[in-house]
């Protein structure tokens, strides 16, 4: 049986998580999906829970039993093996929407579309939240080409993301980079580099990936990203590094999601960081890289970071931010379109 969808699980100490994943992907065409769960050298036996899984699906799970490497590493050695037409990437604490998976493996077996974009949800644990995260083409099941998508870019742009991207396989074996390891965050480079590359994407009016947050462990909490505000500098050079290499909508696109990464670093060092004079030296440094090495990002992102400079200085931190996004003026003035 032909494997239409490579599902890469980097598994790192996700025993509390790892059997509710992976029965998420047990549905009427299982037998078409290749799921490979890398175990990133775990210390909770979690491996143990993958094996239990591969005695009942053994044409369709598979086990990489790996030295810790970090999350892009167990990427990286997962899209090596893997034999799908597509591929995506599913965190060990994260899920599919089981109903929705036959309906996208169809839609993935009649398409030969670069990248295939699909709407998600994130479900907060800590309140119950569930958000949608959609894009808003002119017309779903159509391709689009780059330079398409940049024109309209706040229609394309939250789907444009780890949890909405799914790579034609072959395209990224040949268009794909390595990506960082040992470092949180190079998820970003994940949805940059290849995808900048796409001649062809394809978005589809269907929720997958069920995109778990609110536990203060994770990376993507503000204490995480405070204590790791280097890790998300080494991926911002990175992709500076990268991004200065492209031409014409491959290059806007690289622009804009080094932009957004930017927005992220100056977020957590202004208005995270107690110590906000170590915060705003920490962004002026950054800003000033920026400002020598990838003028087009600096120039995109000084606005913002003039507002946020200001906002540490009122003493207004990450929550009184997170209110100012999400109110309804806000939203209108940006012109942001509602996502439910």
């Amino acid at each position: 049986m032909e494997k239409i969808l490579s599902i890469i699980i980097p598994s790192y100490n996700s025993k509390p998580f790892l059997a509710k994943c992976l029965d998420s992907l047990l549905c009427e065409c299982t037998d078409r999906l290749d799921i490979i769960v890398v175990n990133d050298g775990s210390t909770d036996g979690c491996e143990q829970i993958a094996e239990e899984y591969i005695a009942k699906y053994p044409a369709s799970i598979s086990l990489i039993n790996k030295e810790n490497g970090g999350h892009g590493s167990g990427i990286n050695v997962g899209s090596e093996k893997a034999v799908g037409k597509y591929l995506k990437v599913l965190d060990a604490d994260d899920w599919f929407l089981t109903e929705n998976i036959p309906q996208f493996i169809k839609a993935l077996e009649n398409t030969d579309a670069d990248v295939v974009l699909t709407p998600h949800h994130t479900i907060n644990i800590s309140n119950g939240e569930v958000k949608s995260w959609r894009c808003f083409p002119p017309q779903f099941d159509r391709i689009y080409t780059m330079d398409e998508v940049m024109s309209q870019w706040k229609n394309f742009d939250r789907s444009l993301t780890f949890h909405g991207i799914t790579y034609r396989t072959d395209f990224y074996k040949t268009e794909g980079i390595k990506l960082s390891e040992k470092v949180f965050y190079e998820d970003h480079e994940y949805a940059t580099f290849p995808c900048s590359k796409a001649k062809s994407i394809l978005p589809l009016d269907l929720f997958i990936y069920e995109y778990r947050i609110g536990d203060v462990t994770q990376s993507v909490s503000a204490e995480n990203q405070l204590r790791r505000i280097g890790h998300t500098e080494t991926v911002l050079k990175r992709m500076t590094a990268e991004g200065k290499s492209f031409t014409g909508a491959a290059a806007l696109y690289c622009a804009k999601k080094t932009h957004l990464l930017l927005l992220s670093f100056l977020v957590t060092s202004l208005l995270c960081d107690k110590n906000r004079k170590a915060g705003r030296k920490r962004a002026d440094e950054m800003m000033d890289f920026m400002d020598k090495e990838y003028h087009e990002v600096y120039e995109m992102s000084k606005k913002h970071c003039k507002i946020l400079k200001t906002l540490n200085r009122l003493h207004i931190g990450l929550t009184g931010y997170n209110k100012i996004l999400n109110s309804k003026l806000y939203n209108k003035v940006r012109h942001n379109k509602s996502f439910d």
